[in-house]
C-alpha cells in the first residue's frame, strides 16, 4: 500500500491547505522585515519588535484557544483562521501603496495576523490525530513538514523576488492570495468531523492542559528543554534579518536567498527524518538536533565577526543555516509523533496549546532582547550568546529522562 492510499485522500487535501498557508507566511514574513529595515530605516530593534508582535497573541491567548478549540470544528476554525489572515495583508498591502505605511499601523496587522495563525495552529495541529491514526502519526508529520518546508523555501525566495521587482506590499498582496488558495481547499474537503463537548469552566480546562504536560514523566522535561531552544532560536532569526541585510549588505534578494536555503535545508532534513527515526529512534534524533544547533550558529556568528568578503561571509552564512535546517528538519516529525503518541485525543489541543504558549512566549521575550543586545554590541557576538545558550539545551536534554526513554 502506498503513503498515499494508507494516509488518505482527506489527509492529503488537508496537506495542500497547510502548503498554500506556509506559502502565504512566507511571503509575508520576508515583506514585513524588508518593510521595517529598508523602507522605514529599522534595525536589529525594529525587527525584534515585529518578530515579538507576531508571537504575542500565543503568549496572551495561546491557553484560552487551546482550551475553546476543543469544543469547536476543527476545519471550520481553521478556514476562518485563513480568511482573517487574507483580509489583513491585503489591507496592509494596500494601506502601503496608499502611503499609509507606518511602523504602528504594521505592528498592529502583525498582532491580528499572529492572533489567526495562533486559532489555525491550535486547530490544524490537533486535527492531524482525526485524519490518520496513531500509528501513522510519524510519515504524517514527516510529509506535512516536508510541504511546510518546501513552501518556506519557496516562498521567500519568490518574496524576494516580488520586493525586487514590485515591491514589499505586492508581496503582502500574494500572500494573502494564498491564504484565500487554503480556505478554498479547506471549503471543499469532506470530512466527518464530530463536534468536541466545549468546556464549562476554561480556567479549569487550562489546568488541567498545564498539568498532564509538566507533570508528564516524558513531555515535561522534553517540554522545559525546548522552550530554552525557542528562546534562543527566536533571538537567533532576529539577528539574522538585520546580519543579512545590514551587516553583510546582501537586499532582499540576499535575505531571501537565505531563508530560503533554511527551508530548503529543512526539506532535506525532512526528507530522512524517517529513515534516521527508523534507524536511530526519534529520541535519538532529537537529541542529535539539539546538539547541532551550537554548531550550526556558529558559523553564521563567524559570518558576522569574520574580516570576510561579502561573497564568502554570505556563503558561511549559508552554509551554517544549511546544517541548522537539516537538523531541525529531521527532527521535527519525531517531535511531533513522540508528543501525539503520548497524549490522548480529548488533550491534544491542550497539549498543544501549553507547549506552543510558553515556545512562543520565549519568542517574545527573546526578539526584542536580542535586537537590543545586537545594536548595542554587534550582531555577531550576539549571536555568539545565543550559541552558548543553545548548548546549555543540548546538555540539558542530554541529561534529562527524555534521553533515556524507549520511544521509536
Amino acid at each position: 500500500m502506498t503513503a498515499r492510499r494508507s494516509l488518505g485522500a482527506g489527509f492529503w487535501r488537508f496537506w495542500s491547505a497547510e502548503v498554500a498557508t506556509e506559502t502565504g507566511l512566507g511571503l509575508a514574513i520576508i515583506a514585513l522585515q524588508t518593510l521595517v529595515v529598508l523602507d522605514l530605516g529599522g534595525g536589529a530593534t525594529e525587527v525584534g519588535w515585529l518578530a515579538s508582535a507576531r508571537w504575542l497573541p500565543y503568549v496572551v491567548l495561546g491557553l484560552l484557544v487551546g482550551a475553546i478549540v476543543e469544543g469547536w470544528r476543527r476545519r471550520t476554525v481553521m478556514l476562518a483562521s485563513d480568511l482573517a489572515r487574507a483580509a489583513v495583508l491585503a489591507a496592509l498591502g494596500l494601506a502601503w501603496l496608499a502611503g499609509a505605511g507606518t511602523l504602528p499601523a504594521l505592528l498592529v496587522a502583525v498582532v491580528l495576523v499572529g492572533a489567526a495563525s495562533l486559532v489555525n495552529d491550535a486547530a490544524s495541529q490537533a486535527f492531524v490525530p482525526r485524519l490518520v491514526g496513531r500509528e501513522l502519526l510519524l510519515p504524517a508529520h514527516r510529509r506535512l513538514d516536508a510541504g511546510s518546508n518546501a513552501a518556506q523555501s519557496a516562498g521567500p525566495a519568490v518574496s524576494g523576488g516580488i520586493i525586487a521587482w514590485l515591491g514589499g506590499p505586492a508581496s503582502l498582496l500574494a500572500a494573502a492570495a494564498a491564504h484565500l488558495g487554503s480556505a478554498l481547499v479547506l471549503s471543499t474537503m469532506p470530512v466527518d468531523e464530530p463536534v468536541g463537548r466545549r468546556p464549562r469552566r476554561v480556567g479549569r480546562s487550562i489546568a488541567r492542559g498545564l498539568r498532564f504536560v509538566h507533570r508528564h514523566p516524558l513531555l515535561g522535561p522534553f517540554a522545559r528543554w525546548t522552550h530554552v531552544w525557542f528562546l534562543c532560536n527566536g533571538a537567533a532569526m532576529t539577528l539574522l534579518v538585520p546580519l543579512v541585510l545590514l551587516e553583510l549588505d546582501a537586499g532582499p534578494a540576499g535575505l531571501g536567498l537565505a531563508l530560503g536555503v533554511l527551508g530548503g535545508a529543512t526539506l532535506a532534513g525532512t526528507a530522512l527524518s524517517g529513515v534516521l527515526a527508523g534507524r536511530s529512534g526519534e529520541v535519538r534524533v532529537i537529541l542529535a538536533e539539539f546538539a547541532t544547533m551550537p554548531v550550526a550558529w556558529a558559523l553564521v556568528a563567524a559570518a558576522g565577526l569574520a574580516p570576510l568578503p561579502q561573497p564568502a561571509a554570505l556563503s558561511v552564512a549559508l552554509v551554517g543555516l544549511a546544517i541548522a535546517g537539516v537538523a531541525m528538519g529531521a527532527s521535527n516529525p519525531s517531535e511531533m509523533a513522540l508528543r501525539q503518541r503520548a497524549t490522548p485525543d480529548a488533550m491534544q489541543a491542550r497539549m498543544n496549546a501549553t507547549m506552543r504558549t510558553v515556545n512562543r512566549a520565549m519568542i517574545v521575550v527573546a526578539a526584542p532582547l536580542a535586537g537590543v543586545v545586537g545594536d548595542a554590541i554587534g550582531v555577531g557576538e550576539a549571536l555568539v550568546v545565543v550559541c552558548a545558550g543553545f548548548a546549555v539545551a543540548a546538555a540539558g536534554l542530554a541529561a534529562s529522562p527524555v534521553a533515556r526513554a524507549r520511544v521509536r
